[in-house]
């Protein structure tokens, strides 16, 4: 989207979509076909793995990474410094620092 802000040295890849209002920070990557919706901030270096899905109004902290076919709930907020497994659902704030992975993210 137009009103979207993509930080310096950030990437968005191939059939990625970034929606309204969102926000990337910079040397931040949005993979291949990774969805960030309305009103989503991305902090700085943060890794969003290929058919991700943030939904909307969600909040990710400065050097996480998001794995392959993540789905983040609407409104999350999750801290600096953490790694969300691939295929997992994050269904709850995040707000102590480490490695969640399952359904839901533990």
């Amino acid at each position: 989207s137009s009103s979207s802000h993509i930080g310096v040295g950030a990437v968005v890849f191939h059939r990625a979509v970034v929606n309204t209002g969102s926000d990337i920070g910079c040397h931040s990557i949005i993979n291949t076909g990774a969805i960030i919706e309305h009103e989503c901030r991305i902090g700085n270096n943060v890794f969003i793995g290929p058919g991700a899905i943030v939904c909307g109004g969600a909040i990710i902290g400065d050097n996480t990474y998001i794995g392959a076919g993540a789905i983040i709930k609407p409104g999350a907020h999750i801290c600096h410094s953490t790694i969300i497994g691939a295929g997992a659902v994050v269904t709850h704030d995040i707000s102590i620092p480490g490695t969640y992975k399952g359904v839901p993210a533990k």
